[in-house]
């Protein structure tokens, strides 16, 4: 039944509703929902009929429809339309859900790594069986130099955040090969890389793992490496590949460098 003999002005519409007045007046401004009746004092009244459009209105908002997809759908109203309507958002939601775990995912491994790297005793060789990650790699383009430069691994590190998805990155590092790393220290890095929340062509390889923190700034990369060697001589471990040179805590996370803390991993036989 047809209900045009009964009005309604905008903010006993918005009591309604528990609405804003406002809200209402910005749909009347963006042509979704307008009042029917306007008089010449310029008063606006919405009538009775009108209100079952607003339910839908504030039912699809609450669905988190967008405005043009509400304007689409209550051009022309229908059941098979509404349910096509639901169903693309269905399929909305349903990827945003499956983007949110692989964010939570990224969120929750760099927050693990930072809490081993904080609680881990500093200088002391670990072993671990880890399975594969995947990385993004850019090499470093600073041949036949002694060390590599602070710009070129700048450099390979802007093209790497410039390839990769931000959202997958986890934590960033340098690749070192063993016999450079033994001879020069740290001092030469071949690739700079990012651990990856998401699938990727390259990856760490799964397998056992001789891992060891360090605390304080870069500066100190050359006596952690030598640290590092002299423990897993010790241990009589044959190191194997190349090692990772982690920045677990680093600027991103606190500006005091003493707080940084570099993580060296190689794997092991």
């Amino acid at each position: 039944m047809k209900n045009n003999s009964i009005f309604y002005t905008p903010g006993q519409v918005a009591s309604f509703y528990s609405v804003k007045k406002d809200t209402l007046l910005f749909y009347d401004r963006i042509g979704l929902f307008s009042p029917s009746l306007r008089k010449e004092n310029g008063y606006r009244y919405y009538s009775a009929d009108q209100l079952s459009e607003l339910d839908t209105i504030l039912t699809l908002r609450d669905l988190d429809f967008s405005i043009p997809d509400i304007k689409d759908a209550i051009a022309d109203l229908n059941t098979p339309s509404f349910i096509s309507l639901l169903e693309k958002e269905e399929e909305s939601i349903r990827k945003k859900i499956s983007s949110y775990k692989a964010l939570l995912n990224v969120v929750n491994t760099i927050k693990s790594s930072m809490k081993e790297a904080c609680e881990a005793e500093k200088g002391k060789l670990y072993t671990a069986f880890f399975k594969a990650q995947p990385v993004i790699k850019v090499p470093i383009r600073d041949e036949g130099k002694d060390t590599t430069s602070d710009e070129a691994w700048e450099d390979a590190y802007r093209k790497l955040i410039a390839v990769a998805d931000g959202k997958a990155l986890i934590n960033f590092g340098s690749i070192v090969r063993i016999d450079e790393a033994r001879k020069h220290l740290g001092a030469i890095c071949r690739e700079v890389y990012a651990t990856y929340g998401k699938a990727s062509s390259s990856v760490i390889e799964e397998g056992r793992y001789a891992y060891m923190f360090f605390k304080g700034p870069i500066s100190g990369l050359s006596s952690f490496y030598e640290q590092f060697f002299t423990a897993a001589d010790e241990e009589n471990l044959h190191l194997l590949g190349d090692i990772y040179e982690e920045l677990t805590i680093s600027s991103i996370a606190t500006k005091n460098e003493n707080e940084h803390v570099t993580k060296l991993m190689v794997r092991i036989e």
